[in-house]
């Protein structure tokens, strides 16, 4: 029998005993438990999300279990560009005038 199909097996068995309700609940917490005992795995992956604009700075820094700071750290160490977007000056001034003017 082939690794494959003993997980196969293992994950009929979850579902069968009503420990899990489908194979992606399976999967989400076996995801969810590599990462919570794996901290170079967490850090791997907040890097890569963070790098691919799908998570924010902040964001990555916690899923690292990292500061702010750490986590920037490490980006810079790692040569990942620290890219924040804003809103032009112009376009924030605009945003505060509007915000000032509206009546209370």
């Amino acid at each position: 029998m082939s690794y494959t199909d003993f997980v196969d097996l293992e994950v009929a068995s979850l579902l069968r005993l009503g420990l899990y309700q489908n194979k992606e609940e399976v999967i989400s917490d076996a995801v969810r438990n590599l990462l919570l005992n794996n901290r170079s795995l967490r850090l791997e992956l907040a890097l890569d999300l963070f790098k691919n604009d799908e998570v924010s700075l902040g964001r990555a820094a916690e899923m690292a279990g990292l500061d702010r700071w750490q986590f920037e750290e490490t980006l810079i160490e790692r040569g990942i560009p620290i890219v924040i977007e804003a809103e032009s000056a112009e376009t924030m001034d605009d945003d505060i005038a509007r915000f000032f003017s509206q009546p209370a």
